[in-house]
């Protein structure tokens, strides 16, 4: 975040917690808990969009499966409803998402998902707009 501080999200079982530094990583201090429930859990990946918000993605792994994300207008503190990316996974088994963010301003989100629980799963993306 700049002079010293850091903000990483913590995957933590079935919830997504938020934890800061004010300097440069010695010490830390919980922040908030952006996704209270993420099914079965899943890492996020954590980015600063070009207008100074940063944008949680993360593997929603509980019906309906997909790939979701919010938005934090106050480096952290509070954070948006879901933002639905995807919702049409056939289970699960997906996640572990990495964005960055376009010169355009425009999000690209990496993720490993599945069509169906019989089918290989494969390597997607998603651009959006925040």
């Amino acid at each position: 975040l700049g002079g010293g501080k850091i903000l990483t999200a913590i995957r933590h079982r079935r919830f997504i917690d938020l934890w800061g530094s004010e300097d440069g990583g010695v010490t830390w201090k919980h922040v908030t808990t952006p996704v209270p429930d993420s099914g079965r859990g899943n890492p996020a990946s954590l980015s600063r969009l070009k207008d100074g918000r940063l944008v949680l993605v993360y593997g929603y792994r509980a019906e309906p499966y997909g790939i979701r994300a919010r938005i934090s207008k106050d480096n952290g503190k509070t954070w948006s409803d879901d933002i639905i990316l995807r919702a049409d996974a056939g289970g699960w088994d997906l996640g572990y998402p990495r964005s960055v963010v376009r010169p355009d301003g425009k999000v690209v989100s990496i993720y490993y998902y599945n069509d169906s629980v019989d089918t290989e799963r494969y390597i997607g993306a998603t651009i959006w707009q925040p």
